[in-house]
């Protein structure tokens, strides 16, 4: 179940369209829902479309619904939108972004989403902790009965620059994580069949562009390419960004450095691998695949409109 809150997050100016995509972590939903959020300047929280499911109260030790369920924690109703500035507090105390839901006369401020119950749970401990908070709750959104209509991207993202859960630093909130800064590689060994490189990013010749992680399986080379943070939209993942592009973005940067868009197979045999979690590659969103396919960490391949903001992933 994707829910592509047009979620991920700060935005330079203007009324912008950007998305988060549930699905990557709905690892054994069938279907995708697709959620859109607008953010109309950094000193907003962003704002979820009015129709974005938010599920029930799921009060005490009470145990979710479903397996595949989402979560949310409720962190209030207010008449107006929370400032982002007021938001600083808990982001300091969350994983996850704070967003605004507009309802009748109201708006539901909403912490997540969350795919771990547990963490949910966790966080919601913190966030009660502070005063003006201590009502919180958390909310379980089970996914869609088969069948239930999916709510589509919109292209609106081109003025996007940066990822709303950036105020999670507020000491220097205008400058984005340094690529130097990248997560350390997990010493775990990788098998035979995938050769994977060096942690450090590698810029490639002549057109500006990094590539965050590189591997080989079965002779096939898998790149994630970072144009920066000012070419395109990003997102933060093991506290570095990467970008997020529509299919016409992505499959443009694979083609400057002489790649393509990879096959279900492809993807499959990656997954396969291990790689992206001993690497730490960025799980939290799908990436695009060729034929405008989202291809999803939890091996589903699903035709999507090319608007979507997705992770770029190139091979050779």
């Amino acid at each position: 179940m994707n829910v592509m809150i047009k979620v991920t997050r700060n935005i330079l100016m203007g009324s912008a369209l950007f998305s988060c995509i549930f699905g990557a972590h709905w690892v054994n939903a069938q279907e995708e829902f697709l959620c859109d959020a607008t953010q109309a300047s950094t000193q907003e929280l962003p704002t979820l479309d009015s129709n974005c499911p938010v599920g029930e109260g799921l009060w005490g030790k009470s145990r979710p619904r479903s397996q595949n369920s989402m979560f949310w924690i409720q962190c209030g109703i207010f008449s107006q939108p929370m400032p982002l500035a007021d938001a600083k507090i808990l982001y300091r105390q969350i994983s996850t972004d704070v967003w605004m839901k507009p309802g009748a006369n109201q708006y539901r401020c909403l912490i997540g989403p969350y795919h771990d119950i547990r963490k949910a749970r966790q966080e919601l401990k913190k966030v009660r902790r502070l005063q003006a908070y201590h009502e919180a709750f958390i909310r379980e959104v089970r996914k869609p009965q088969q069948g239930a209509a999916k709510t589509t991207t919109s292209s609106k993202a081109s003025v996007v620059q940066r990822r709303v859960s950036q105020p999670r630093t507020p000491r220097q909130p205008s400058t984005p994580p340094q690529p130097s800064q990248a997560a350390k590689t997990p010493t775990a060994q990788t098998s035979n069949q995938a050769a994977t490189s060096p942690s450090s990013p590698v810029s490639t010749a002549g057109e500006g562009i990094v590539i965050r992680k590189q591997t080989v399986i079965a002779g096939v080379k898998y790149v994630i390419p970072f144009l920066g943070v000012k070419a395109s939209l990003f997102y933060m993942e093991y506290e570095i960004p990467w970008n997020r592009l529509s299919y016409g973005q992505a499959n443009a940067t694979c083609q400057k450095i002489g790649m393509k868009m990879a096959t279900a197979s492809q993807w499959k045999r990656l997954l396969a691998s291990q790689v992206m979690n001993r690497e730490q590659w960025p799980l939290y969103l799908p990436y695009w695949g060729i034929d405008k396919k989202g291809m999803f960490t939890s091996g589903k391949v699903s035709q999507l409109k090319g608007s979507s903001l997705l992770n770029v992933l190139c091979v050779q």
